[in-house]
């Protein structure tokens, strides 16, 4: 009885310890990494100093991106713009600005077929924008961070899925935190909506 009883706890162990190992080795196989050198335009909306002082921005960067848990995962992206000041007649003491913006989100992967996926994306921007004077005073500088909503068009171009290629519109919060005791000053230099679309070439590993 006491053999059977070892014999029985023994299988039992074993069992376990194998099903542990199997469950193991099936969430490190969903553990997948991937880089996005993109490019990318992004405009300023609504009634603020970013949308009526500067154009369009215009810029390239690379992001990374690893599949942590099923469809779920992290990334990071850099990219560096550059723009014009559209009324130099009003803002001529400003010269080309440039833009350096960091984002960082959690993703979600939705699959419609072997080529092409959806991802929904939430995360969190900082920026930071230099422009020089003209009269070489030295440089205006502001800048802060903000929430990022947005969604990645996914196709995959080869037969193995390592290189896809990925287009996408993102909402990017711009808050510079600028105080002003006139409530709508304050809102116009310091506050802004950036909508941005990127292309990029992604390659899994």
């Amino acid at each position: 009885m006491k053999k059977i009883l070892l014999l029985t706890f023994s299988a039992i162990s074993f069992l376990n310890i194998d099903a542990q190992r199997r469950k193991k080795q099936d969430w490190t196989e969903n553990v997948r990494f991937s880089i996005d050198p993109n490019v990318k335009v992004m405009k300023a909306l609504g009634n603020n100093f970013l949308n009526e002082t500067f154009d369009y921005f215009y810029g390239f960067g690379v992001g990374g991106n690893v599949n942590i848990y099923k469809n779920f995962g992290l990334g990071i992206e850099y990219t560096y713009f550059l723009a014009n000041v559209k009324y130099r007649d009003k803002f001529g003491y400003l010269g080309a600005p440039s833009l350096n913006n960091f984002d960082a989100y959690l993703f979600h992967q939705d699959k419609f077929s072997e080529e092409f996926f959806i991802e929904e994306l939430i995360g969190y921007s900082t920026y930071r924008m230099k422009s020089p004077f003209l009269d070489n005073s030295g440089d205006f500088s502001e800048g802060n961070g903000g929430l990022n909503f947005g969604l990645k068009a996914i196709y995959t171009i080869d037969n193995e899925g390592f290189q896809q290629v990925v287009f996408g519109p993102r909402l990017n919060f711009y808050n510079a935190r600028i105080g002003n005791q006139n409530p709508d000053i304050e809102q116009y230099y310091s506050k802004a909506i950036l909508l941005n679309f990127s292309l990029a070439y992604r390659f899994n590993f």
